[in-house]
This record gives C-alpha cells, structure tokens and sequence, in this order.
C-alpha cells in the first residue's frame, strides 16, 4: 500500500500519488504513460497529473497493481477488484505483482495443453499461486536473462516445475534444471522457440510462441509514443553491438506480437508490418552505431 506520509513532494496535486519508496523501474509507467513522468532526480517516478476519464482511472489502478514497492495509490484509499491476473491475449496473462528482485519486471503465464508457462517470474504470493494451480499449474518456467529471475525458485518448488535458462546467465539461477548452452535457436516447449539474444545480458534468451507472440525480455519493446518497435543502449548492461546484431537476427522469425518484461507490449500487426519495422530499427542502430 502507498504510504500517505511519504508522498513525493514533485507527485500532480490530487489524490493519486507516488510515495518516495519508488524503485524507478518504470514498470507501472508503461501501463500509464500519461500520467507518470520521472522526477527531477532522474530517480524516480511521479504522478504528473491526475486521472480523469475512467480509462485513465483504470490504467493508474493497473500501474498501482504492478508496481513492486507498492508506492502507487490514493490520499482517499479508494479500493478496487484486482484487474491482475489479466488476460491480455487468448491463453497469455500478465500476472501481476512485479517483484523488486526482477527490477519491477512483468511476468507472462501462457495457458498450453502441453503444460503452462511462465515467462519470467513474479513476486510470490499466496493468492497468485492459488491461481495458477487453478489453471493447472506451471510445466516450466521460461526465464529471459538474469535480471528478472524473481520468485521463480518459489514457483518451481511449487509446482515442480522446470526452469530454463542460458548458461552465460545461469548464475543467477542456480537451482534452474535446463541450461541452454547453445548460441542456436531451440525448441524450449511443445510450439515455443528459445532464441538466444545477447547484448542485454550474455546469456540474453527471447522465447517465440507459435501463435506469433515473441516474448523480448529487456532487448526490445514498443513505443508507446512514437508507436513503434524500440530499443535503447542506456538500459544494455553487457555489449550494444551485440544487442543489435541480435535484433538482426529476429529478421524472418515472423512474430506478430512484442511482449517485453519491462515496457509496453505492440499491438498485434501483420508479420510483414512487423518485418519492415524490424529492419527500420536495426538500420537506424546500425548508422547511429557507425556515427560514434
């Protein structure tokens, strides 16, 4: 819950506000993009203005539910009925309580008759666990790199569930029981391909579902203001250039879909549309690369 007494003095006058505790993941921003901005300290997030249509409402109700130090609510403590879990496409739901141990990231369960997914992992809680048994449980947790291991050791006691992830970062998930060794794309579970990405991190994996989907992880995303697929250098902790030759590599998978861990996920587009947006964006890497 927000805490009233320590409310970010630069958050919009009203009653929703940011409190200081703010990690500044900018995992509730992508879900209100409108109303979030970073402070003055470069730090954190505040409030820049209040909602003020329902749909506003509701997207500060769903930033406030994601939010891992829970900083996001109202002077007056108005309650709702959690949005989270939340379907965001056939089968794929966002679950919900972002955990601190993966940056504030978003975690992804995929219904599949093979066996449900996770896809990166979130806080536990009781409740979320209670869920997931109730849609028969997690077959394998699929992790993307090292920063947004979360809970899922918790998880994967849980429900016995097999934890992938690649070896250059395996470190940060010791107890995960497949390790992908190879720089080559393989078939992770029934329908869904791993594809190493290096550049984020080393050990850098995106996973492909075969309804289109490409869960990116932190190498690429949508921008929500510009609309259109992104990827940025400030948030690379391993190699730039080998983050974009691997977003070269994407060129002919055919996804449909952009769903990272951090950032907003693209609308559903057309595989050509997606193509040409993909070479568009590895192009203009390529010539800022070229002018450093």
């Amino acid at each position: 819950m927000a805490r009233g007494d320590r409310r970010h003095p630069e958050s919009a006058a009203g009653d929703w506000f940011v409190d200081d505790r703010c990690i500044g993941c900018g995992g509730s921003v992508s879900l209100a993009p409108t109303l979030f901005g970073l402070a003055t300290d470069g730090k954190h997030f505040v409030m820049t203005r209040q909602p003020t249509t329902e749909d506003e409402v509701l997207q500060a109700q769903l930033a406030a539910e994601v939010c891992p130090s829970r900083s996001i609510g109202t002077e007056s403590g108005v309650t709702w009925r959690r949005h989270h879990p939340l379907e965001i496409a056939p089968a794929t739901w966002r679950t919900g309580s972002n955990s601190p141990k993966a940056a504030g990231g978003n975690a992804f369960l995929v219904q599949r008759a093979a066996g449900n997914l996770l896809v990166d992992a979130p806080r536990f809680t009781p409740s979320l666990r209670a869920w997931m048994e109730s849609l028969g449980g997690i077959a394998a947790i699929l992790l993307t790199h090292r920063d947004d291991v979360g809970d899922a050791e918790r998880y994967a006691d849980a429900f016995g569930a097999e934890v992938a992830i690649h070896a250059a970062d395996a470190d940060a998930a010791p107890f995960a029981d497949r390790i992908l060794t190879s720089a080559d794309t393989c078939e992770v579970a029934a329908g869904v391909l791993a594809i190493p990405t290096p550049g984020h991190t080393e050990g850098h994996v995106m996973y492909l579902s075969d309804d289109g989907t490409l869960f990116t992880g932190d190498s690429l995303g949508w921008d929500p203001y510009r609309h259109d697929l992104s990827a940025e250098p400030f948030v690379c902790w391993y190699s730039w250039p080998t983050q974009v030759d691997s977003l070269q590599r994407l060129d002919g998978f055919g996804f449909t879909r952009v769903v990272p861990t951090h950032g907003t996920m693209s609308p559903t587009l057309e595989p050509g549309d997606m193509r040409r947006r993909l070479q568009a964006l590895v192009a203009r890497l390529r010539r800022d690369l070229a002018d450093e």
